[in-house]
């Protein structure tokens, strides 16, 4: 199983295990929008995963963890979901031209020759993580849903930060858990210092008391992030989360 130096390190990892990548562009809310395709070689039908950005737009973490699940057997799709669009911060929280841009992804990857359109799932980070659970609620047809450290409700960290008014007219996905019908993985830090843990474990509760499938993966000492190159990286969070998720989209969608 790849680890987190293939995040760091996988152009060439990928190239070795026979994926095939390229940008691509698909019908959004207000017109063409860019992504990459990650294509593992081989003739059979795959699993699709959307790879859902942050807050700051694609980065090639992004794209390296995107060839990483590739490189495991799933197609991924990297959608620039800002590509399009000048509002900033949070006031791209649930837009609903962001969602018209989600769904427009959703479609396309289904479309791809390589994917098997009744197996997709969506994994996110941060804004993006929030995105993948909000995803799952709104398309019955995502069977799976990995959020990396996604705020469940603004309105709970409202007295820890200045929210901005969208994120806090926002409806919580605490409220959004009955239309679910994936399963979710919730992975965050216990230290995260943007988006306290209290978060993820607030949407995991919410799906228990729905009787829905939910799992939640906490990590001691690792801060929000933790999987990104950088500062706040934590080797073993990062590692135990990149398993974890493969072996979750594994159980829920195959190969």
């Amino acid at each position: 199983m790849l680890g987190v130096l293939a995040w760091l390190s996988v152009q060439s990892v990928a190239e070795a295990a026979g994926v095939r990548e390229r940008a691509v562009e698909y019908a959004g809310s207000e017109g063409a929008m860019s992504a990459g395709l990650y294509v593992p070689e081989g003739g059979a039908k795959r699993a699709g995963v959307l790879v859902l950005h942050g807050i700051d737009g694609p980065q090639p973490v992004i794209e390296a963890f995107a060839r990483s699940l590739a490189a495991e057997g799933f197609v991924t799709l990297t959608p620039d979901l800002f590509s399009l669009h000048e509002f900033g911060g949070e006031g791209r929280v649930d837009h609903p031209l962001i969602l018209g841009d989600l769904a427009g992804a959703l479609a396309f990857l289904k479309r791809q020759p390589e994917v098997d359109p009744s197996r997709v799932g969506v994994v996110g980070f941060s804004f993006g993580g929030r995105l993948a659970v909000l995803a799952a609620a709104l398309h019955p047809q995502i069977r799976v849903a990995v959020n990396y450290y996604g705020v469940a409700s603004f309105q709970q960290l409202a007295n820890r930060r200045e929210i901005g008014d969208r994120a806090l007219r926002s409806v919580p996905l605490t409220q959004r858990v009955d239309a679910i019908q994936a399963a979710v993985l919730i992975q965050h830090g216990e230290a995260d210092q943007a988006n306290p843990v209290e978060q993820g474990r607030l949407l995991h509760a919410a799906l228990s008391r729905a009787g829905k499938r939910g799992l939640l993966y906490t990590y001691p000492g690792a801060d929000h992030v933790f999987n990104f190159p950088g500062s706040r990286h934590h080797p073993e969070a990062a590692r135990l989360s990149w398993e974890r998720t493969v072996i979750f989209l594994r159980e829920h969608l195959g190969r």
